[in-house]
């Protein structure tokens, strides 16, 4: 009994009720499909509004997100078919060692770890282009009454106040920052300054003025944040359907999502090449209690589609679109 127990351990199978049995299950074949998608999200400028107003500019105003595909791998993995479970003698049990030959199978999913679906954090974007000052001053009149000998007089009088800037107030000072910073590259360039530029300094300044251009031109146009998401979906093939073909998930403008929400559809699609396999009618009838049953795995092409192109093809074994069949082990 101990040495049944230790052969049913090793192999990766479970006892069955009856001490000398031991149960296994056919394989099956499980597509995973990993992809790679690069999201990049717009970030609308906070003085978009006032592009056209203050630059004569058309720009983006509304935020917004795209996605693309720009990898995929198509990994099969085995797992045990739980519907076709069967069992055999103990003594028998040392021929389940051909699993990896289309036999039996012998664990519960594929060697590598399935991937779980990672998805980006929420995105956001960073304006750096800075105003002088968040208040502006405002000169205020009020009137003074004053009584003079020909009676009451009003006296104007000036009052300095510090006021918050509007939106279009900071938009008018980041537009006039940004023409001269592009007055002052140009006088530099053309040497139209009192100051001397030449060698590295000359370029330390043009490289500063870009970068500082470029702050302030985002505060206007926006910007883009770009990031990939790794995502993995397993298909499973059935061998009832007809045409093999099967929805792997939908890509979306937020990202890849399973079936049930509206995206641009990727398919895993299987061709299964012919399998001759002679007399299976015939071998039917002659099955025991002690046969070890297997299957025959269909050679398949598979392909990785969108919209009818093909994105990626390769060939696999696939066991449960290929044959059943059985030997009984000599006594």
């Amino acid at each position: 009994m101990k040495r049944i127990t230790l052969l049913a351990l090793a192999l990766g199978l479970g006892l069955s009720a009856r001490a000398q049995e031991v149960t296994y299950a056919l394989p099956n074949t499980v597509f995973t499909v990993k992809v790679s998608i690069e999201q990049t999200q717009f970030f609308a400028g906070p003085y978009a509004a006032y592009a056209k107003k203050f630059l004569n500019m058309d720009v983006r105003q509304e935020d917004g997100a795209t996605c693309s595909l720009v990898g995929a791998e198509i990994i099969a993995g085995t797992e045990a078919d739980q519907k076709a479970l069967y069992t055999c003698d103990a003594e028998n049990a040392s021929f389940l060692a051909l699993s990896a030959q289309g036999l039996v199978a012998l664990q519960n999913k594929a060697d590598a770890p399935s991937t779980p679906w990672r998805f980006l954090p929420p995105a956001s974007a960073r304006f750096d282009g800075s105003i002088t000052s968040p208040q502006r001053e405002e000169t205020r009149i009020t009137y003074k009454i004053l009584q003079t000998d020909n009676g009451e007089v009003q006296v104007p009088v000036e009052h300095k106040a510090k006021a918050a800037k509007s939106e279009e107030d900071k938009a008018a000072e980041a537009a006039e920052t940004l023409l001269s910073l592009r007055r002052e590259r140009l006088n530099i360039i053309s040497g139209n300054t009192d100051a001397t530029y030449s060698g590295e300094a000359l370029g330390a300044a043009i490289r500063e003025l870009d970068r500082l251009e470029a702050e302030y031109m985002a505060l206007f146009c926006g910007q883009n944040v770009s990031g990939t998401i790794e995502a993995a979906f397993d298909v499973i093939p059935d061998p009832e359907l007809k045409h093999q073909r099967y929805l792997a998930f939908r890509l979306t403008d937020d990202g890849p999502v399973p079936d049930g929400v509206k995206g641009v559809p990727y398919y895993i699609e299987l061709e299964p090449e012919p399998l001759a396999f002679p007399g299976e009618d015939d071998k039917k009838s002659k099955v025991k209690s002690n046969s070890i049953h297997f299957r025959i795995p269909a050679v398949c092409k598979v392909r990785f589609t969108r919209d009818g192109q093909r994105l990626l093809e390769t060939r696999s074994l696939v066991y449960q679109l290929g044959k059943e069949s059985f030997f009984t082990p000599n006594k």
